[in-house]
């Protein structure tokens, strides 16, 4: 049986690297600025739930190129103004935002 021991050296070494990758800019003459995140994502433009006016969005064909899961069951994909949202194809109703879902493509 192995055991590794992980010594105060090397997580004392490995520190700097890793507050290095948290900063977002780095600005001459300071070590780093960071940049607040908001607690709550912000709301999208629509509320999951509400019914979508048909022929007002546009719906997004190729799912695969940017990393969604293929359409099934009745629902598909659209976008509203920066957002990819999930909707079922006879209501449009609004199911889910699925934009954190999607690959660097979008």
């Amino acid at each position: 049986m192995l055991r590794f021991t992980v010594s105060a050296a090397v997580v004392v070494a490995t520190l700097p690297a890793i507050a290095h990758a948290q900063c977002r800019i780095a600005v001459a003459g300071t070590n780093c600025v960071t940049i607040p995140q908001p607690l709550t994502p912000a709301p999208g433009p629509v509320e999951i739930g509400a019914v979508l006016e048909r022929g007002q969005y546009s719906m997004l064909m190729n799912a695969r190129y940017y990393g969604l899961p293929t359409v099934s069951d009745g629902w598909v994909y659209f976008r509203i103004e920066d957002d990819i949202y999930r909707v079922d194809w006879r209501s449009h109703k609004v199911l889910e935002r699925v934009t954190h879902l999607a690959s660097r493509n979008w």
